[in-house]
């Protein structure tokens, strides 16, 4: 019984590997389709946000058949329950690309008044901290959790400027609202898939030591 639980749920480790890259994907496509101004390819990553949901309601299914027919205890328990909130997370940083995705439509037709330096390198650190949670969720690994507070915190800073300079540019060019509004749309939605992705390493944290922590909580340091 034990080997058979092994495998299933390096089964479920495998298929939510393949979720987050697919929501990878879309994140970085988002944001190329947005430097770009690629409608096509915006709407070709809003298109595979079905196949993310389809994923989510098959991995939950799986898990709850797992935990019906092996009954865990203890950690094993605590592992397979965890992991909803793993594919949750995984599913709502889909949302958030497509959510990009759609304020890349709706600004096609604009000439930007500014490069796009800061929301690429936001989008290049959550996509690397999603990497390192999902990561740390296969391996059962907390021990890059310092490097995923430096990010969280190079997010955090990167997406205030956006905002500052947007509110900036609208205040001098009021022509340019839409443009400032999405720009501030899209740090925003990025800082979210941050957190989305800390969210995931947080599950991790649980199910390494059986404590909860929110690492945004500055007053709580690892035990």
């Amino acid at each position: 019984m034990r080997q058979v639980y092994n495998e299933e749920l390096k089964m479920i480790k495998e298929e939510i590997l393949l979720m987050s890259t697919q929501a990878e994907r879309m994140l970085s496509d988002a944001i190329t389709a947005l430097n770009e101004q690629d409608i096509k390819m915006a709407k070709a990553a809003i298109s595979r946000d079905d196949i993310v949901d389809l994923k989510e309601i098959q991995l939950q299914q799986i898990v709850s058949e797992v935990i019906a027919r092996q009954q865990p205890v203890a950690s094993d328990l605590r592992r397979l329950s965890s992991t909803y909130k793993v594919i949750t997370n995984i599913e709502r940083i889909a949302d958030l690309a497509v959510n990009i995705c759609q304020k890349v439509i709706e600004l096609k037709d604009e000439v930007y008044f500014k490069p796009l330096d800061g929301i690429t390198e936001i989008e290049n650190l959550v996509e690397r901290e999603l990497r390192i949670c999902i990561d740390a969720y296969i391996d059962e690994d907390i021990s890059k959790l310092d490097e995923i507070r430096e990010i969280e915190d190079r997010v955090d800073a990167l997406n205030h400027k956006i905002t500052e300079v947007c509110i900036e540019q609208i205040s001098k060019n009021p022509e340019s609202t839409l443009q400032g509004l999405n720009f501030s749309y899209i740090g925003s939605h990025l800082e979210r898939v941050g957190d989305h992705a800390t969210n995931i390493f947080e599950t991790v944290y649980y199910i390494v030591t059986g404590n909860y922590m929110d690492f945004n909580d500055p007053g709580i340091e690892e035990e």
